[in-house]
């Protein structure tokens, strides 16, 4: 399921997220370290998590860990459920 997650999520990210829209993503990029996304992003994808996958990520789950790149986030999420 985290692959498919992954992909749900990288689909946000590069539609919705990403200020610069020729940049190459992958699941696996450092989207903090590389300026990707920044807090409000981080909160726009909380936001998009509770909305389209039916997922609460409580506060304290909100980590550099868990929101690092788009497989690190699926993988946290995947063990939501």
């Amino acid at each position: 399921m985290t692959t498919e997650t992954a992909s749900v999520l990288m689909d946000y990210i590069k539609n919705d997220l990403v200020r610069d829209r020729k940049a190459a993503i992958s699941p696996d990029d450092d989207l903090l370290a590389n300026g990707t996304i920044d807090s409000l992003g981080i909160l726009q994808l909380v936001a998009f998590v509770d909305e389209r996958l039916n997922l609460r990520i409580p506060d304290e789950d909100v980590t550099y860990e868990n929101f690092r790149s788009a497989n690190a986030l699926a993988t946290y999420l995947d063990s939501l459920k």
